[in-house]
């Protein structure tokens, strides 16, 4: 195919930089707590047309369920920790992604899922206008659930390059490392009822099934190291998603806190793949109380 690139000219994009819009406006939560605050009045109204079919119908109906706990305190990043855009090497965000998979569970073996993790998005981003990345055409044409598995696991490569560049400007001198949270947790976690091996255990669940997506750690020798739980999703739509997405996050974050109740702080994103813009990953930060 004569618009098929060569290995060689493959290997050449992936070395160079690309350039990734971000968003973190002080608008930002409260635009998060409108998404939020819809979400909550959503569910309220399909409860009450639930019960009031139940009623009509003269069966019993559950009692409204409590509303999401999301983490409170949202604000946007500031220009020395996350500027309008962020330039890196596009490998390297591959890289990451390969490494926040590989113990998922996702492949047969860790090094297989690191490999393919790498390649099967190689050729879907590029540069495009003012040099700002991009979905390619061979990433725009992708169907059926390919493209909500390419939004979450894009989604979570770019939450997790930048998180580690946040991260390494608020703490300068410290070393970052980033786990898919699932790889801390399971020795001791209680599973949720999708894990469960069997129906009958259900003290095996917590009945709650948020919590965040990965961990960093920012370490340093002789010096305390910080947890902050990470948060991220990705859509192919706009800022509107991005928001209820982040509303979503909020609830995850707090899914899990560490030392004293309500002091651990988090780090949420929500990447746009829109077909006809630039990637745009909005990203908001809860500090430590």
């Amino acid at each position: 195919m004569e618009n098929t690139p060569s290995g060689a000219e493959v290997l050449k994009q992936l070395l160079q930089p690309v350039t990734v819009a971000t968003d973190s406006k002080s608008a930002l939560a409260g635009s998060v707590d409108v998404a939020a605050h819809s979400e909550d009045s959503k569910k309220q109204r399909e409860h009450e047309r639930k019960a009031e079919e139940a009623e009509n119908e003269g069966k019993a109906h559950r009692e409204m369920p409590p509303l999401l706990r999301r983490k409170q305190g949202l604000q946007a990043l500031p220009d020395a920790e996350l500027q309008s855009s962020v330039r890196l090497p596009y490998i390297g965000l591959l890289h990451r992604l390969a490494r926040g998979m590989a113990l998922t569970r996702r492949g047969a073996a860790r090094g297989l899922a690191e490999h393919w993790g790498s390649l099967k998005y190689i050729q879907a981003l590029q540069a495009g206008k003012g040099s700002l990345l991009w979905l390619s055409s061979e990433g725009r044409h992708i169907a059926r659930h390919y493209k909500t598995l390419q939004s979450e696991e894009l989604g979570q490569a770019f939450a997790l390059v930048l998180a580690e560049h946040i991260l390494r400007n608020r703490f300068p001198g410290y070393g970052v490392s980033i786990v898919h949270s699932d790889t801390a947790l399971r020795a001791g976690w209680a599973l949720t009822a999708s894990e469960r091996d069997t129906k009958d255990d259900k003290s095996a669940s917590v009945g709650y099934r948020y919590r965040p997506h990965f961990l960093a750690e920012v370490w340093k020798p002789s010096q305390p190291s910080v947890i902050i739980p990470i948060a991220c999703k990705g859509n192919h739509s706009g800022a509107g998603v991005s928001h209820e997405q982040l509303a979503s996050c909020a609830a995850h974050v707090d899914g899990l806190h560490v030392g004293t109740w309500n002091q651990t702080p988090g780090l949420l994103f929500s990447t746009e793949l829109p077909l006809d813009g630039p990637v745009t990953v909005t990203a908001a930060v809860v500090r430590e109380a």
